[in-house]
């Protein structure tokens, strides 16, 4: 489904741990100021004062990485962040119409971030995030404005949470070229569910991503269920029944969290998204396109995590970030 909108890179996982989780995680209501990018109605006031930084390094020069600080406002009961995402997709080769080569361009994405999220009662908080856009390609820019809207609610016993967001609502400013037309915007209406087991240190969570968009399949000429005939006609030899459960699969992404230790000083995590392991696998391969996985490690106020994602045979992205509570590290100063 690749290619069919614009400004698809502000679907990327965030931080680390979004991508260890299956690439998104818009649920678990933590202290982690990394998952707001999933869902701005995740920001709390745990989060004040925190810094993050974040760098994915993906094939062949291409990475993207997050920096931001959120901080709480008690007058207003309201949690605000900024912050600035980048995307990179390293050196192209510049030629002429004959083929000759010229040098080199760059191709790059960036958006600039600014959030508020406020508990609107004692179980359910709401939040909106705002994105200023660019994607630049050689000399062609494109602009544009996105706005992510999101609820959680919370369970009385405060072990499942459950979310509702609307991300990449928008409009486009400026185009690549003034006679085209203007792009789909990268539209995503989500619904995510986790849950924390109450005697064992392990979170579930499942993220409902693209419902506006119930056909996720698309038509492959390597697909394997396809048989041609004696006639040179092909013919289906998967079920309408089968095709929709496939397809209702494509929805879903799986994470999970070993959570180990009285404050969580060290988290196992891992992931599944149905669509990308259909869509990246190769044909007859084994493939573990779609899984990932990764950990997290509180060390004294820095919080560190490191999550990998597979998307083909070639190899698997590589997620770092940090996290920095600066209340916590003034406390242990004054403490030392």
């Amino acid at each position: 489904m690749g290619g069919q909108r614009l400004f698809e890179f502000v679907n990327l996982p965030l931080s680390a741990r979004a991508t260890a989780l299956g690439g998104s995680q818009i649920s678990a209501i933590t202290n982690d100021y990394g998952l707001v990018g999933g869902n701005p109605a995740m920001l709390n006031a745990s989060m004040d004062r925190t810094i993050i930084f974040q760098h994915n390094f993906h094939f062949d020069g291409i990475d993207n990485g997050y920096a931001g600080f959120a901080k709480h406002i008690n007058d207003t009961k309201s949690t605000v962040h900024g912050g600035v995402r980048f995307m990179s997709y390293g050196p192209f080769t510049a030629a002429d119409e004959q083929g000759n080569i010229l040098g080199e361009f760059k191709a790059k994405d960036i958006s600039l971030h600014a959030g508020i999220s406020r508990q609107l009662n004692e179980r359910m908080s709401g939040g909106i995030l705002l994105q200023y856009v660019q994607s630049s390609l050689e000399t062609y820019t494109a602009t544009g404005m996105l706005m992510d809207i999101g609820i959680t609610y919370r369970s009385e016993n405060e072990l499942t949470n459950y979310a509702f967001v609307i991300r990449g609502m928008g409009v486009q400013f400026s185009k690549y070229y003034p006679e085209e037309k203007s792009g789909k915007m990268p539209v995503d209406v989500q619904i995510g569910i986790s849950k924390r087991l109450e005697h064992v240190p392990f979170r579930l969570t499942i993220l409902f991503h693209d419902l506006n968009r119930w056909d996720l399949d698309y038509d492959s000429p390597f697909n394997d269920d396809v048989n041609q005939g004696i006639d040179g006609t092909t013919q289906d030899t998967q079920s309408s029944f089968g095709d929709a459960v496939d397809n209702f699969f494509r929805h879903i992404t799986f994470g999970g969290e070993f959570l180990i230790g009285k404050k969580e000083n060290f988290m196992l995590r891992l992931g599944y998204d149905y669509q990308l392991h259909k869509e990246l696998s190769v044909v007859n391969l084994r493939s573990l396109a779609g899984f990932s996985a990764g950990v997290g490690v509180n060390v004294k106020s820095f919080i560190l995590d490191y999550g990998f994602a597979v998307y083909h045979q070639a190899g698997t992205t590589k997620h770092l970030g940090i996290r920095v509570n600066l209340n916590d590290l003034k406390r242990k100063t004054i403490v030392d």
